[in-house]
Parts: structure tokens; C-alpha cells; sequence
């Protein structure tokens, strides 16, 4: 699915999404209707335009719900005060952002999370070194 971004927003809030280390925009198209799953269908690419393209993880059958995990493109998520409904087996309990996620779940996505949530986690462990 590929991701066209609606237009950039002053800061983050519960309908804005990361688009780079300092900068929040609003998607359009489809994209705002994927919901989080703790153990996601899909993963996400930055496209030519900055938005966020889908990509799956898994085979997807028809009919089923394309998910991903909004810690896959945001650092930090303060807009979900109440418990993650997903459902998964692996569920956090919470709708968090990458900084709170564990290494082994930021391993696992691997290859399909927003290069700049990768530069922050770089940027913190040198300026911790």
C-alpha cells in the first residue's frame, strides 16, 4: 500500500504520524484506516515523499485486516492513554512507541521501521558511550 502524505502538522498528536527525527505529518489516501497490532502483517518503508509505505511481513489472505505497529514510525506515543485492543498473543498491553520497545521486538522488525527512529536509537547509545 503506498503511503501519500495529506500535509505536515505543527507537532504530534493522536492522528499525526513521524515523518523524521523532529517533524509529524498527516497521511491521506488509506493509510490512516491500518490499525496497530502488536504482531503485525505488515512493516513500513519511507517512500520518495516521506510518507509511510505499507509492506507485508507475512502472506496476507484476502479479507484479512492490514495491520502494523505505529512503533514501526513513531519514537515516542503519548495520544492512547487506554490498554492496546489488538488481541495478539504477544500484545504489550499498551500502545507504545519504538523507545519502548523491547531489543528483541525492535529486532524482529528489522528492515521495515522508519530510518529515523533508527538514527535516534543510534544517536542516544553514543551520546551514552
Amino acid at each position: 500500500m503506498i503511503g501519500v502524505l495529506e500535509g505536515e502538522v505543527a507537532m504530534n498528536d493522536s492522528h499525526a504520524t513521524q515523518v523524521s527525527r523532529t517533524k509529524w505529518a498527516r497521511h491521506a489516501g488509506l493509510s490512516p484506516k491500518v490499525n496497530h497490532s502488536c504482531s503485525p502483517n505488515c512493516g513500513v518503508e519511507l517512500n520518495e515523499t516521506g510518507a509511510c509505505d505499507f509492506v507485508a511481513r507475512e502472506s496476507i489472505s484476502k479479507g484479512d485486516e492490514i495491520t502494523f505497529d505505529y512503533a514501526m514510525r513513531n519514537y515516542s506515543i503519548e495520544h492512547f492513554p487506554g490498554g492496546c485492543l489488538c488481541g495478539a498473543d504477544i500484545c504489550r498491553g499498551s500502545v507504545t512507541g519504538w523507545k519502548d520497545l523491547p531489543a528483541e521486538r525492535k529486532a524482529a522488525y528489522e528492515g521495515l521501521v522508519a530510518p529515523y527512529l533508527l538514527e535516534i536509537d543510534r544517536e542516544l547509545t553514543n551520546s551514552v558511550a
